[in-house]
C-alpha cells in the first residue's frame, strides 16, 4: 500500500508539474499576443484621420495575429488572417469608431462558447489544441482583440446561427447585420456612392467592397471609409501596406500605412462597388 501511495504521489507531482509548465508556455504565448499593446511598433492602434480625428485601426496582417487561422469548422483550407480576414477587421473598425469603450464587451453575451485567443487560430474549432486558450473577459480584452472576436463570430461562434466565413471565396456580410444589432446600430445597404459620402459627412461608418482590378485588390477586398473633405476621401485599409501594386494604385496617397487618401476625381480607381452604412441612432 505504501508503495502504491508513493507511486500515486509521484504521478500527481508529475501532473502538477506538466500542468504548471503548460501554463508557463501559455503565458509566453500571451506575452507575444499582448505585445501589440505595449510595443510602439505594433501595426494596429489609433490613427489621426484628417477631418475626423483619432480613429481606431486594426491591421489584419499585424505580425501578432496575421498568421492565425481564420476558418470555420470542417473545411479543408487553413487561410491566415493576413490573407483573408479583411471582412471582420473592416467591420471591427466600423463598429469600434461608433461605440464607447464600455460597449465593446457586448458581443461576449452572444457567443456559443467564450471568445478566446491562442497562437494558432481565431477560434477553438480550428485550434490545434496544443496549448491553453486565453478567454476574453474584460472591456480591455475586447477593445484590444475586437476583430478577432468578430472573426470568431463570423465563423459560426454566435447564438444567431449565422456562418459568414466561406470555404472558397471569402467572408459574406451577413454577420455584420447581427453584430450591428448587438451594438444598437442601424445598417443601410447601397450601391450609391453619394449616399456613402453623405453618411461619412454625418459621422457614420461605411464599409466598402473594393472590386477586383481596382486600386486595392486583384481579387476582392473590404475597406473602411473613414472621412471626407473638400479635396479627398480617406480610407482605412485593414491590409496595412507601405505600397500598392495594382495598375490603379499609383493614384492612392499613403498618409501612413493603413490610412490612404484619394482625390475626388480619382475615387473611381478604387473600384468601390457597394457600401454598408452603419449608423448610430441618437
Amino acid at each position: 500500500m505504501r508503495v502504491f501511495i508513493r507511486k500515486m504521489t509521484g504521478m500527481l507531482c508529475v501532473l502538477i508539474l506538466l500542468m504548471g509548465n503548460a501554463h508557463i508556455c501559455f503565458a509566453d504565448d500571451l506575452t507575444d499576443t499582448e505585445a501589440f499593446f505595449t510595443e510602439p511598433e505594433s501595426w494596429s492602434g489609433l490613427v489621426n484621420v484628417p477631418g475626423r480625428g483619432w480613429m481606431r485601426y486594426y491591421a489584419q496582417n499585424d505580425p501578432l495575429w496575421g498568421g492565425l487561422c481564420y476558418e470555420r469548422a470542417h473545411t479543408s483550407t487553413r487561410r491566415p488572417c493576413r490573407d483573408a480576414a479583411c471582412g471582420p477587421f473592416t467591420a471591427a473598425m466600423a463598429v469600434a469608431n461608433l461605440i464607447t469603450d464600455d460597449e465593446f464587451i457586448k458581443i461576449a453575451s452572444y457567443a456559443k462558447q467564450e471568445y478566446s485567443l491562442c497562437p494558432c487560430s481565431v477560434n477553438a474549432v480550428r485550434c490545434n489544441h496544443g496549448h491553453a486558450r486565453y478567454v476574453l473577459t474584460s472591456q480591455r480584452d475586447f477593445i484590444r482583440f475586437l476583430p478577432l472576436a468578430f472573426a470568431d463570430f463570423a465563423t459560426g461562434n454566435n447564438t444567431f446561427g449565422t456562418v459568414s466565413r466561406t470555404e472558397q471565396v471569402g467572408t459574406g456580410t451577413g454577420f455584420i447585420h447581427y453584430i450591428a444589432q448587438i451594438y444598437g446600430l442601424e445598417v443601410t445597404m447601397t450601391s450609391d456612392y453619394q449616399k456613402a459620402v453623405e453618411a461619412l459627412r454625418a459621422g457614420d461608418s461605411v464599409i466598402a467592397a473594393a472590386s477586383k482590378g481596382g486600386a486595392f485588390t486583384n481579387t476582392g477586398h473590404y475597406v473602411c471609409l473613414a472621412a471626407i473633405d473638400d479635396e479627398k476621401l480617406y480610407i482605412l485599409d485593414p491590409l496595412r501596406r507601405t505600397e500598392y501594386k495594382t495598375n490603379q494604385s499609383r493614384k492612392l496617397e499613403i498618409i501612413q500605412p493603413g490610412l490612404v487618401a484619394l482625390t475626388h476625381e480619382n475615387v473611381p480607381v478604387a473600384g468601390l462597388g457597394s457600401f454598408m452604412i452603419l449608423h448610430r441612432p441618437q
